[in-house]
């Protein structure tokens, strides 16, 4: 997977948005990230989030834990009854005038080695609306999120 710092901006995708796509999560084994301790309910949050996880373009593949060294890690996340499918997906997360995107790995880095996410990616975790409701889309939209949507319906993000 490449390596973003946290909270830089991420080029990964296909669409243009102008450096509103900010880093989170998106580690390396050659490089160092934070660790800590992070409250049980952003878990529960970020899991929800990512259950149904809104997909604005699709990769072919599935990262593998660079840290895990035999494994690559697991493919599935459990927590509180729910089951996120994890390493080919990515999260959104809408924040104020700009847009986090954390792969689905999060969850593993947070729970089997201890990363901690920047605060305010915390933080608008847990403010962010339900996955895929029209309070979700709309903040998507008002932070940044048009140059997806509009690269969305020109039908230019298909499989990358």
């Amino acid at each position: 997977m490449t390596h973003y710092a946290d909270l830089s901006p991420c080029h990964y995708f296909p669409f243009d948005v102008d450096g509103k796509l900010l880093a989170v999560g998106w580690l390396d084994a050659e490089f160092p990230y934070p660790k800590g301790d992070v409250d049980e309910q952003f878990m529960v949050k970020l899991v929800e989030l990512l259950v149904n996880v809104w997909q604005p373009g699709m990769f072919m593949g599935r990262h593998e834990c660079q840290f895990c060294r035999f494994t690559g890690g697991p493919t599935a996340f459990e927590f509180k009854n729910n089951t996120v499918c994890i390493g080919a997906s990515n999260l959104f997360v809408p924040a104020s005038g700009f847009i986090y995107v954390a792969p689905s790995l999060i969850l593993h880095y947070i729970d089997s080695h201890g990363y901690a996410p920047p605060e305010q990616f915390q933080r608008a975790v847990m403010e962010c609306p339900p996955m895929k409701s029209i309070p979700f889309f709309k903040a998507i939209l008002a932070n940044g999120g048009r140059g997806i949507v509009k690269q969305l319906n020109a039908g230019t993000t298909d499989a990358t």
